[in-house]
């Protein structure tokens, strides 16, 4: 078992994932905070995608590489990172992949099997949010260890068939929901919540396990026998 992800609000384990190198990928959506993102990012290799810069930078982080076609980032906060001694990587505007894809793929060319958080994902256009978390999972079906998407507010993790997830809560979630990502998830259960589930059939077409509430002081384990699934945690302040 993965001995942990360490966040500033849960610490996430995911069974038969192999501990490996931590990448964090700042992208350019909704800001995470800056006292978590500054939590988040230690001892963690951080790479700025596109916009990420200026979220990276306006916090006083330094990347150590910037990735991104520079539509959206801003050259003085760009320039400066590169003076600074961050590595960049200028992709071309016209291009079938988006920047979070190429980085994605970076992250799997250079460090193999790792461990990526990817930040700055969320709040924006559902378009962009969907391609977010489809990319993100298809790197995990194709070559990474694991990635969570993932900022203060909100985050969502992926298992498959055989996997167990466990979270460890150090600020008590608003609510945590199961996501089914295949046709069908068999043999899914849930414990430490108000509504716990064993050994249940889950639905694409019918997502009915939302917004179940943590038992406080409890961690939250789900477990699957079969079929691919996300798990979505928010810590929305109503």
């Amino acid at each position: 078992m993965l001995e942990g992800i360490r966040l500033p609000q849960v610490t996430l384990s995911i069974d038969g994932v192999p501990a490996g190198r931590e990448i964090l990928l700042v992208a350019g959506g909704r800001k995470p905070q800056i006292s978590w993102l500054l939590d988040a990012a230690e001892n963690r290799i951080v790479w700025a995608i596109d916009r990420g810069v200026n979220v990276c930078m306006e916090a006083g982080l330094l990347p150590a590489l910037i990735l991104g076609d520079a539509d959206s980032a801003s050259p003085k906060l760009w320039k400066a990172a590169r003076t600074r001694g961050s590595e960049t990587l200028l992709l071309p505007r016209e291009k079938d992949e988006t920047d979070l894809q190429m980085a994605l793929r970076t992250v799997s060319e250079r460090f193999g099997q790792a461990t990526t958080l990817v930040t700055g994902c969320w709040g924006g256009r559902f378009d962009h949010t969907w391609s977010n978390v489809f990319s993100v999972l298809g790197a995990v079906r194709r070559e990474l260890n694991c990635a969570v998407l993932v900022d203060h507010r909100e985050l969502l993790a992926f298992i498959n068939n055989g996997q167990s997830l466990t979270l460890r809560h150090e600020k008590e979630p608003a609510a945590v929901s199961l996501i089914a990502l295949s046709e069908r998830c068999r043999g899914v259960s849930i414990s430490g919540v108000h509504w716990p589930l064993k050994e249940t059939v889950l639905e694409k077409d019918s997502p009915y396990a939302i917004s179940n509430r943590p038992e406080e002081g409890k961690p939250t384990r789900v477990a699957l026998d079969d079929g691919e699934m996300g798990v979505y945690v928010s810590w929305w302040e109503r």
